[in-house]
């Protein structure tokens, strides 16, 4: 008998470790674009932490994934440069990787398909009415007509992202959601950025990508226009090997223009002629020119200096540091600095570039 109740015991508790484990099951089934794929690997990434939790092999245009959601998660699925954003969660969820908005077959995929298919429609909208606009109207009149069109598009498209994160303002689908919002703005902004994050809980403020977005804005901030320098030091900085710092030339009672260059930077080399057309026009007690060399090498750099003739002063070696210091995502990138070290323009090139010094130099 208590052998018995022993077995029945044994055989219950791995009825109910079986139940559990069914419970929050899902599967994935994806389709691909191209029989040339097969064979090729499909990634799974956790996109709060970035790192790959599972793969995938493409077999006869068709890949599957299989295993237990216990909490609600977005995740990323790559093969070359195909991608679906979308959320893990119990069920069956169908995505054909040709278009990454195809996601559906459980609760909050489904929902996610809404907001994506609206979206899609409210951008159709928006195309149809620039491609049908009487080609009869001036420039000025065009041109006022395409501003209301786009402003309608945003407006909507903020609108029904506002409705979703209240519904959804704590979970993978909201955090999603935002992403999406954010990084398909116009013109991104932090004033955006904190507009937004009113509608966000505490599970979309401490997501992986907004977070990144926040610093990335807290950067930003620190140098637009209106706000004083950031220092930043380099250590043999001088062609001389000596250590230098932004501040030994700006916030001395000079205007500045800081060209934050390269090497390799073909942009950057046909910017030069430029710099030095306003360097030789204005340099002297009020005026000042400062090549600072990004992500180079120091000899590259230094025979770059000889066969374009730059005569201004140099900080080489400082690889991501200023660019890190004012979040530059790109080069040439040239800063004009005030003489007590604001910033007063950024990214300033050809024209522009020659239009804001003769501004200031007045």
């Amino acid at each position: 008998m208590k052998t018995f109740r022993i077995i029945v015991v044994c055989i219950v508790a791995t009825m109910c470790v079986a139940c559990n484990g069914g419970k929050n099951k899902y599967v994935i089934n994806g389709i691909v674009p191209d029989d040339m794929l097969n064979g090729e690997t499909v990634f799974m990434t956790d996109y709060n932490e970035g790192i790959i939790i599972d793969s995938a092999t493409v077999t006869n245009g068709k890949f599957t994934f299989k295993g237990n959601a216990d909490d609600a998660m977005v995740i990323r699925l790559t093969l070359r440069n195909l991608y679906a954003e979308f959320i893990l969660e119990k069920g069956v969820i169908s995505i054909d990787l040709s278009d990454p908005y195809s996601v559906q077959g459980t609760p909050l995929n489904n929902k996610l398909s809404e907001y994506t298919t609206r979206s899609t429609n409210f951008v159709l909208e928006a195309r149809d009415k620039l491609s049908g606009m009487d080609k009869s109207v001036s420039a000025a009149e065009k041109q006022e007509l395409q501003s209301r069109i786009v402003d309608e598009l945003f407006r909507k498209i903020d609108e029904l992202s506002v409705s979703f994160l209240k519904e959804h303002p704590n979970d993978a689908l909201g955090a999603l959601i935002f992403c999406f919002w954010m990084q398909n703005q116009m013109e991104q902004s932090s004033e955006k950025f904190d507009e937004a994050s009113k509608y966000a809980g505490e599970y979309i403020l401490n997501f992986g990508p907004v977070k990144q977005m926040k610093d990335f804005y807290g950067k930003v901030n620190k140098t637009v226009e209106g706000k004083p320098f950031v220092d930043f030091t380099i250590e043999r900085g001088n062609p001389d090997g000596s250590s230098v710092s932004l501040s030994d030339y700006v916030g001395k009672g000079k205007y500045v223009l800081v060209d934050f260059w390269a090497s390799w930077c073909k942009p950057c080399r046909m910017e030069s002629p430029v710099i030095a057309e306003v360097y030789n026009k204005y340099k002297g007690d009020r005026f000042e020119v400062v090549g600072v060399a990004v992500w180079d090498n120091r000899e590259n750099s230094l025979s770059a200096i000889k066969e374009d003739n730059i005569i201004w002063p140099q900080i080489l070696d400082g690889q991501a540091i200023p660019t890190e210091a004012y979040d530059i995502r790109g080069i040439p990138h040239i800063i004009l600095f005030g003489p007590d070290g604001t910033i007063l323009a950024r990214n300033l090139r050809g024209d522009n570039l020659r239009k804001k010094v003769a501004e200031v130099m007045k």
